[in-house]
């Protein structure tokens, strides 16, 4: 998930003249740094051109190769999981909640869920013993389901 905030002009510009100026210091010393090397001016002119690159492609063939061993072994291991208890998951259902039991077990009315649940903004308030008092949606006010005579319907947006 992003998360993006509102800027100001002045903040866009100086953050895009930054990273504009960062790239082109990247630019610049990546090329002066590949160029040096395929002229042989940096010090050892004697040098071929690969024989600088051959301790970065040990490297990287290093880390490839064990890349390589731990996808083998991530693969072995789910493909055992799955031929050896594939048992344990046959008899697994997945439960399916209704409304009705979800309202009860919070102490709301029906239409109450379907107002949370509908609501992009919904503000809920506690009575000391941890039970919701009141609800507050973006669309209507409402009180719990245990004092059916307090409804308070209001527009809020």
């Amino acid at each position: 998930m992003i998360i993006t905030t509102q800027r100001t002009t002045f903040a866009m510009a100086i953050d895009s003249l930054l990273t504009a100026l960062g790239w082109m210091g990247f630019f610049y010393l990546f090329t002066k740094g590949v160029v040096s090397i395929i002229d042989g001016t940096y010090d050892s002119p004697g040098i071929g051109v690969l024989k600088p690159f051959l301790p970065t492609i040990t490297t990287l063939t290093a880390y490839l190769l064990v890349a390589a061993f731990n996808t083998l072994v991530i693969v072995l291991w789910a493909r055992y999981h799955k031929l050896f208890f594939k048992d344990l998951l046959k008899g697994r259902t997945p439960t399916y909640v209704d409304d009705d039991t979800v309202a009860s077990h919070f102490h709301l009315s029906t239409n109450q869920l379907h107002e949370i649940q509908d609501s992009r903004v919904t503000v809920i308030y506690h009575s000391n013993d941890g039970a919701i008092a009141h609800l507050e949606t973006d669309q209507l006010h409402m009180q719990a389901a245990q004092r059916p005579a307090l409804y308070d319907v209001a527009k809020v947006a």
